[in-house]
């Protein structure tokens, strides 16, 4: 069981440029790469290097990072997710790289500027969903979570959730901006998804079942909303981004201790009816709708 302390320290910085600015629009962005073991990445599909890895002189945008470990006689799970860079950020991505995506775990942090520049805050979305969120030795929710009014500086994070391993965090927070942690959980060396019937979706479970004749009740998958060959989705419309799970509960209301309706799969489009701090409401199937976090769709409007 990994208990091995991450410390992160993520700052915001202004980068200041001369009027010969390379990029339009006069700042630049930041990104901080780091894995264990080593690996190569890749940011759309360009090859930039090794791990460890630090460029701040990126042109802000929303990219697609790819990590590939190095042999190690093991073939490893490599790692793929979609990063936003923002002008004058650093965007730090930490990850420990296992023979499964199960068995990998590790953090994207980053910060988002809050029309209060006197205040400062927190978001935590974490994979699995509903993890345990402890702010300074405090229980303070479940995530997907937003903490406001925090004081800046140092702070601990320690995200836990049964049956997957204990992620802490040690992070700055800073005056006018929102501090945002997507995290991942390794599952516990031993712990297995419960099994179910062939058609039924497993759901990982913190306690794995003992008695044979227990049948875990199946969450039904949601059909994405058809489209025409080479027809884009009538906007606005979300598509969900959730590589490492693969898929996003669908919920009845805008929170974690909502009742799941469905499950929608990492790729999906599907129509946007309403948004709510941070939770998208969708149509996920002709008549239904339910609501996704924010954090694991991308909006297009």
């Amino acid at each position: 069981m990994n208990r091995l302390l991450k410390y992160i320290f993520l700052l915001a910085f202004p980068l200041l440029l001369s009027g010969c600015s390379i990029l339009p629009g006069g700042k630049k962005s930041a990104l901080s790469v780091t894995t264990t073991p080593k690996a190569t990445i890749f940011l759309d599909g360009e090859h930039l290097g090794q791990t460890p890895y630090y460029n701040e002189k990126l042109k802000s945008g929303q990219y697609v990072l790819k990590i590939v470990p190095e042999s190690t006689g093991q073939a490893l799970n490599p790692w793929e997710g979609r990063i936003t860079l923002s002008p004058g950020i650093l965007t730090v991505v930490n990850r420990e790289l296992g023979l499964t995506a199960d068995s990998s775990s590790g953090e994207i942090l980053s910060f988002e500027p809050l029309a209060d520049k006197s205040a400062s805050s927190i978001s935590v979305v974490s994979t699995p969903d509903g993890a345990v969120v402890n702010l300074d030795g405090e229980p303070r929710g479940f995530a997907p979570l937003s903490i406001d009014n925090i004081s800046e500086g140092d702070h601990v994070l320690v995200i836990t959730s049964p049956g997957f391993n204990q992620k802490t965090i040690k992070a700055k927070t800073v005056k006018g901006n929102k501090l945002i942690a997507s995290v991942q959980l390794s599952r516990e060396e031993g712990e297995t998804p419960v099994i179910v019937e062939k058609d039924q979706e497993a759901t990982p479970s913190a306690s794995p079942t003992t008695s044979p004749k227990a049948t875990p009740k199946a969450t039904p998958k949601s059909s994405p909303k058809p489209k025409a060959d080479g027809e884009e989705l009538a906007r606005p419309y979300v598509e969900i981004n959730s590589p490492d799970a693969g898929w996003v509960r669908v919920r009845e209301e805008a929170s974690t201790g909502s009742e799941e309706l469905t499950k929608v799969d990492h790729g999906d489009t599907f129509p946007l009816v309403d948004t709510d701090s941070g939770w998208y409401q969708i149509e996920y199937e002709a008549g239904k709708e339910g609501w996704i976090s924010g954090k694991y769709a991308e909006k297009f409007e």
